[in-house]
């Protein structure tokens, strides 16, 4: 049975999920001049940083998501992003978010994540 799950986490939650692929929201920032990194900030309050495969093509920054494997230092080596439009970035609720990702880790056994091949 291959597992295709991507679960959603939060900064403190990478180490638990190294080389994995997980699914992280949050606020992008200081993206490096070059555009092969960003800074992304989580609802828990912590920030990781993102390693492009190509450099960015455009100028990424407010909420984003981010689909990559966990690296030995909980660095996210992104395989694709959503960059949200800034009139979801202003309203939506980092906070409430990470408080529902926090629950559906604390109660695997009742949250379905991804999709696996039986």
């Amino acid at each position: 049975m291959s597992d295709f799950s991507k679960p959603r986490v939060n900064g403190k939650m990478l180490p638990s999920f190294k080389g994995r692929t997980v699914c992280l929201l949050g606020n992008a920032k200081d993206v490096d001049s070059n555009g092969t990194a960003f800074t992304l900030s989580t609802g828990d309050g912590q920030d990781v940083k993102v390693i492009m495969q190509e450099p960015l093509g455009e100028y990424v920054s407010g909420l984003t998501e981010v689909h990559g494997n966990v690296d030995a230092q909980n660095n996210i080596n992104c395989q694709s992003y959503i960059a949200f439009p800034k009139e979801i970035s202003d309203t939506f609720d980092l906070g409430l978010y990470n408080d529902a990702v926090e629950l559906t880790s604390r109660f695997s056994e009742f949250y379905k994540v991804g999709v696996t091949d039986q």
